[in-house]
């Protein structure tokens, strides 16, 4: 049983009582007794009792004490430890390895009793069981926040700033900025040490801490990195954006919307600025396509229209009553579906390309009855899926193979949106239903059916992220993230939104108008959030949450190239590249020094640094051999 300390107290007091020549009477043995047993049991109450009173106990009760200690040797270490018996513990454990050892296969509550125990031990002994003595990175790194505050507490009251500052860049960015301010005047001697010094002494640790939190959504912060743009017209009335389209490579996006009149344009998002705008258009844009070469597709009352920095033009083919229109593989390529003009009743799928005539693709004819609702283009602008009242259908445009889908069981004519991957199709509905199909271009299965969502809360947007390999979903106030299986082996969760990511946590209650993510799958754009803007979501960011918020000592050169990547992306914010440009100035200098260690390199997973850092490797061992 264990006592507590007000238990442990009453039982050290009676211990205590002494006779006149000084030895124990009965009641005070047996609390003696007592006491040594649950030492030996663990009782971490009892333990602290006898290490306050460890430097007055006479040798007859060391002695018992130790008799008592555990004969696993890293258990006996933390025993002594425990019971403040420092020089028999130095003696059994003289490089603190066996403590280091007992420590890490310790509970949070042993660890702190320990780290309290070691104190009186002396501070290098503490310093080699916390920080490491063999493997300083791998054991450091496996600290949690309380130990680590404990670490540099204890090395900044003993001024031992080299010590503390080899540890500083193993810890977690918010915590190495932190500890930066620890040193003072002092600074390391090393030029590259001082420049990497200089940088966190630098940094807002407002905002990299924010940056951290809110991309691993810690507590109520939950965002990603996001870039807004302002649109308005020459008359610099803020235009109303309600369709966005990305260009292929994500360089470029397309919008219409309204300011003082009707409008479209093409925005560069390389540098945020308009590539050009054509404000008079006599009606509203309703669908667009960037199709590249800074141009752009869009149907207006009824009419499809060609438009690019030379202007605005109508095509010479125009088919009937037209549903949608994507962009397709091949320069300045689109589909669009339309009611065949020749057979009123009937709907089919037209190829075009910049300011040609349009061609019947013959994808979907004979098809069955087509009243076509959402359609979808594949990554790669090859598959196309088209969702009709009564059919589905999905076609290969390069092979010309052509797969008329079974219909789900309970079927409603209310589709709404389409989203394709190299292995499925996922059809929304209005009232909140998801259709899954595996393999859509050859399957002669019933899809899988769910309803994540219910009537009035269905996305604005549904889209597959090659860049996350994940289907996504966007409301009027939250990205989704889905868990979709990739085959139909793995069952379908019963909700497949694993997570939702407000667009503007600052603003619960603004609500999105149109949304559309990237054909890389690494962008989010989101209109009218607020009047006049288009919001740009750097998906990519979210591939650093498993590891953003970790010790940097427990970092690949994998991570760092992902780093990198977001980094050095156009549209991420100046607060997100400062802080990521700072993970990157760490996570850099750190790998040159494992390098110049020797092994450490070759423990590191693979990546884009690892292939010059082994060649910086080579020639440190070419040039040791011609010596």
């Amino acid at each position: 049983m264990v006592l507590g300390a007000e238990g442990a107290a009453r039982l050290v007091r009676r211990a205590a009582r002494r006779r006149a020549d000084g030895s124990r009477g009965l009641w005070a043995r047996g609390a003696w007794r007592r006491l040594v047993q649950a030492c030996a049991e663990g009782d971490p109450a009892v333990q602290e009792a006898v290490r306050a009173m460890a430097a007055d106990l006479p040798e007859a009760d060391v002695q018992e004490l130790l008799a008592a200690a555990p004969t696993e040797p890293a258990d006996a270490a933390a025993y002594l430890a425990l019971i403040g018996q420092s020089a028999q513990s130095r003696a059994l454990d003289p490089d603190g390895s066996l403590l280091a050892l007992s420590y890490r296969g310790a509970s949070a509550e042993e660890r702190s009793a320990l780290r309290d125990a070691m104190s009186g031990l002396g501070i290098l002994d503490v310093l080699r069981v916390l920080a490491g003595q063999g493997s300083q990175q791998g054991d450091f790194t496996s600290l949690d926040e309380h130990e680590r505050t404990y670490l540099v507490e204890k090395l900044a009251d003993r001024h031992d700033w080299d010590r503390l500052w080899s540890l500083t860049l193993l810890m977690p960015l918010p915590e190495a900025v932190r500890t930066a301010d620890e040193f003072g005047d002092w600074r390391p001697s090393g030029e590259d040490d001082r420049r990497v010094f200089e940088a966190l002494r630098a940094a807002d640790w407002n905002a990299v801490t924010k940056f951290v939190d809110s991309l691993v959504g810690a507590g109520s912060l939950n965002s990603i990195p996001r870039t807004r743009i302002s649109l308005t017209d020459p008359d610099e009335q803020s235009i109303s954006v309600h369709h966005l389209d990305f260009a292929l490579d994500g360089t470029q996006l397309a919008f219409a919307g309204r300011g003082t009149g009707h409008c479209a344009g093409i925005v560069d998002l390389d540098s945020l600025t308009l590539v050009w705008l054509d404000d008079d258009l006599p009606h509203p844009a309703q669908r667009i396509a960037h199709v590249g070469s800074d141009a752009m597709i869009f149907v207006a009352r009824k009419q499809i229209h060609y438009a690019d920095e030379s202007g605005t033009v109508e095509l010479a083919t125009q088919p009937g009553e037209v549903r949608g229109v994507k962009r397709i593989a091949g320069d300045r390529a689109f589909i669009v579906t339309a009611r065949d003009p020749e057979v009123p009743t009937a709907w089919t799928v037209f190829v075009g390309c910049s300011g040609g005539r349009l061609t019947d693709s013959g994808a979907v004819r004979g098809r069955g009855y087509l009243d076509p609702r959402p359609c979808t283009v594949d990554a790669e602008g090859r598959l196309i899926a088209v969702a009709g009242e009564t059919d589905i259908v999905v076609a290969d445009l390069a092979d010309s193979a052509v797969n008329k889908l079974i219909r789900p069981k309970i079927w409603n004519v209310n589709m709404r949106h389409a989203a394709i991957s190299p292995s499925v199709l996922a059809c929304g509905t209005v009232p909140g239903g998801l259709h899954v199909w595996h393999e859509p271009l050859t399957t002669s299965q019933a899809p899988i059916t769910t309803r994540p969502w219910t009537y009035g809360t269905s996305p604005i947007h549904l889209a597959w992220s090659p860049a996350l390999d994940r289907f996504l979903a966007v409301t009027g106030t939250h990205l989704q993230l889905l868990d979709v299986p990739p085959t139909p082996d793995t069952p379908m969760p019963e909700d497949p939104v694993s997570e939702q990511i407000p667009l503007l946590a600052d603003n619960p209650r603004a609500r999105a108008r149109c949304a559309q993510v990237s054909p890389r799958g690494d962008l989010l754009a989101v209109g009218a959030l607020e009047k006049g803007t288009v919001d740009i979501y750097l998906l990519t960011a979210l591939t650093l949450r498993p590891f953003i918020a970790d010790p940097m000592g427990a970092m690949t050169h994998k991570d760092l190239t992902k780093v990198v990547a977001v980094m050095e992306h156009p549209v991420l914010n100046d607060m997100s590249r400062q802080a990521l440009g700072l993970l990157r100035t760490c996570l850099e200098h750190r790998f040159r020094h494992d390098v110049g260690i020797g092994e450490a390199a070759g423990v590191a997973a693979p990546g884009d640094y690892e292939i010059e850092l082994g060649e910086l490797q080579e020639r440190k061992r070419a040039a040791g051999t011609r010596t």
